[in-house]
């Protein structure tokens, strides 16, 4: 009888060879944090990493192993480098909180011009005075809109547009996400999630892109979510505008390949932000791996938006989570969430 061994409680016979997780677990804790992220590599392949020594020259390393057989991203991105930054003003929706205020921070060091976008305009206008506080900080404009609304949207879409002041990156952050039974919800809400989850996102995309085109220049952040990657209970329809913008995402920027315009898709994982501090899931019950912070997120959506990569799931954990969904069955995966997703709901029996 060939000997078993024991991972995380599970039982696999594979004798006295290490167990392929156990190697990836081992690859994923020794990677080093400065490791650049890889996109999904074919068994055994080595793959060319750029990465940066101390005295910021670009050398190459090969990763051989494992690891390139589910083709895990093991590493964080670098923070955005100073001679990668190639945009002169941004626009970013959602600015006032979260993962849209950690990067108009995060742009604003890189000395980016900003227009700062949100409903709650005293949060703007406190960001916009932080990041102009020592007086050599860049421009920054605060337009205050609700996406949810046709005056708002198209007031922002004016701004996108404007050829006096073009906008070079588009971080189309905004998102609304109601929970609970989706019979439930009222249909005002409903309307909300649609409008600024899938409207706004893919007007502003719409009118950045005209613009962008004409110049032969410019990209585009859609700020989707790892949610994008399996339906869930209680935020049904919350998953499915984020399955939409990621499929979105994946034609423009295919549409594009080749030119001056780029577009990056960003899976974010659970964050710690607003957004999961009001919402009323008893997160206690819900898996603690793959949290990330805000800032966290920015720094790995800039960092791959700057490098033109079609996509990029922030995390490790994320990253490893998000190709072992892309290789189970869909059955198993509605299960595993759908059995979470009831443990953690406060209501359920």
């Amino acid at each position: 009888m060939r000997p078993e061994r024991h991972l995380h409680g599970r039982r696999h016979p594979v004798g006295n060879r290490p167990h392929p997780l156990d190697e990836l677990v081992r690859m994923i804790r020794s990677a080093p944090d400065d490791a650049l992220p890889l996109c999904r590599i074919p068994p055994r392949l080595a793959v060319p990493l750029m990465m940066r020594d101390s005295t910021s020259r670009p050398t190459r390393r090969r990763i051989t192993g494992s690891a390139g057989m589910l083709g895990i991203v093991l590493g964080r991105s670098r923070l955005l480098q100073s001679d990668r930054v190639q945009w002169e003003r941004a626009l970013v929706t959602g600015a006032s909180a979260g993962i849209g205020r950690a990067m108009a921070v995060r742009l604003a060091d890189a000395g980016v011009d900003l227009v700062l976008v949100a409903r709650r305009g005293d949060r703007l206008e406190e960001l916009a005075e932080d990041l102009r506080a020592d007086g050599a900080g860049p421009e920054v404009e605060v337009l205050e809109a609700d996406l949810c609304d046709l005056d708002g949207l198209a007031a922002v879409e004016k701004r996108v547009v404007a050829e006096d002041a073009p906008i070079d990156l588009l971080v189309n952050n905004a998102g609304l996400g109601y929970e609970g039974p989706f019979h439930s919800q009222d249909p005002i809400e409903v309307s909300e999630t649609i409008n600024v989850n899938m409207v706004a996102l893919v007007r502003l995309s719409h009118a950045a892109l005209g613009s962008m085109t004409a110049r032969d220049r410019g990209q585009v952040i859609l700020v989707s979510s790892m949610a994008s990657l399996q339906g869930m209970p209680m935020t049904a329809l919350y998953a499915a505008t984020k399955a939409f913008i990621t499929s979105f995402g994946e034609g423009l920027y295919e549409e594009h390949k080749g030119t001056g315009v780029t577009v990056t898709t960003v899976l974010p994982g659970l964050t710690r932000t607003e957004f999961h501090q009001r919402g009323r899931w008893n997160l206690d019950k819900w898996p603690s791996v793959g949290w990330q912070s805000a800032e966290e997120v920015a720094a790995e959506a800039l960092a791959a938006a700057a490098r033109s990569r079609p996509e990029m799931v922030t995390g490790r954990i994320n990253r490893v989570l998000a190709v072992l969904s892309g290789i189970s069955p869909r059955r198993l995966r509605r299960t595993i969430i759908g059995r979470a997703a009831r443990r953690a709901w406060p209501e359920s029996p």
